[in-house]
């Protein structure tokens, strides 16, 4: 069953995760290949990264400042563990997602906040970091059909 994979340096156990956590009924209806996008694009799949002067954490680049609360209610105080990362990053997905179905304003808010996202969009402009993961979803979903 190689073709369940994404051909990207993210071991197959943390991949199974994310296609679980995606596809977990009400919770979490995500496209596995977005979620391995932003990963891509915010750590280059890696789990230790820091960014933005120490304030972004691991795979999916989460901010505690900003999902502390997150992080308390779904059991995930280590944003440097790939799992817990990954929770934390779904669960903020969604939580947009249930905002705006629209995946362009998804991942503008995602990288830059609802704000940002929403004066983008009032200009009918899409950000480069969108634009660039959902490029990178499309080549991952591509690789993946074997």
């Amino acid at each position: 069953a190689s073709d369940l994979y994404f051909d990207v340096p993210l071991d197959r156990d943390i991949q199974k995760y994310i296609f679980t956590m995606c596809s977990e009924c009400d919770t979490y209806k995500l496209d596995p290949a977005i979620v391995a996008a932003i990963i891509w694009k915010e750590s280059e799949f890696n789990a230790d990264a820091i960014g933005d002067n120490g304030n972004s954490l691991g795979l999916m680049q989460v901010q505690p400042r900003w999902h502390s609360e997150r992080m308390e209610k779904l059991s995930a105080p280590d944003l440097l563990n790939p799992y817990q990362n990954i929770r934390v990053g779904i669960d903020y997905l969604a939580e947009l997602y249930s905002i705006n179905d629209d995946t362009e304003w998804v991942l503008m808010a995602y990288n830059g906040g609802p704000t940002y996202a929403n004066e983008l969009r009032s200009k009918g402009l899409v950000s480069e970091y969108a634009n660039g993961v959902l490029k990178k979803a499309d080549e991952l979903r591509e690789a993946s059909r074997i």
